[in-house]
């Protein structure tokens, strides 16, 4: 039987940034952004004033801008290269609070191949499966029935 559950146990759910979660570098849209900006200002002093010293630093600086998005367009995006994000990734294992029954969560993947996690809020034991969510599931580590499918 499990342990009855008190406040210190359960521990809320804290979103994390999605730099944090997917592992993955922004580094060409941060580049692609830097080259508008730069294109933009070098234009934007070209127009307001058309002097010598005005010249002198818009033309390096739009110049510098077309070269920087040249270059953010060329850079391949890595989450195309990691094809381990997906597996490497586990929900992480909290208690939930009964609501009249246990509770539990179910994350699936979408894309090949195919993978259940199934986290049990009454012991936080992750469970995975191969494929989609099984018709009915019990958690192996407390024995409690998580749900059973009505079409059976």
């Amino acid at each position: 039987m499990a342990k009855p559950l008190d406040s210190a146990d359960i521990q809320p759910l804290r979103p994390a940034s999605m730099g944090v979660l997917s592992g993955v570098s922004n580094r060409r849209l941060n580049v692609v952004i830097s080259a508008w900006v730069c294109i933009a200002l070098g234009t934007s002093l070209i127009i307001y004033d058309d002097s010598i010293f005005s010249m002198s630093i818009s033309a390096p600086l739009s110049i510098g801008g077309i070269i920087l998005l040249i270059i953010g367009l060329s850079i391949d995006d890595e989450d195309r290269k990691t094809g381990s994000t997906q597996e490497s990734w586990t929900p992480s294992a909290s208690y939930m609070p009964d609501a009249g029954r246990p509770m539990f969560r179910i994350d699936t993947t979408l894309e090949e191949p195919v993978r259940t996690s199934i986290l049990c809020g009454r012991c936080a034991n992750i469970d995975w499966v191969e494929g989609k969510k099984p018709s009915q599931f019990s958690c192996p580590s407390c024995g409690i029935e998580l749900w059973k499918s009505e079409e059976e």
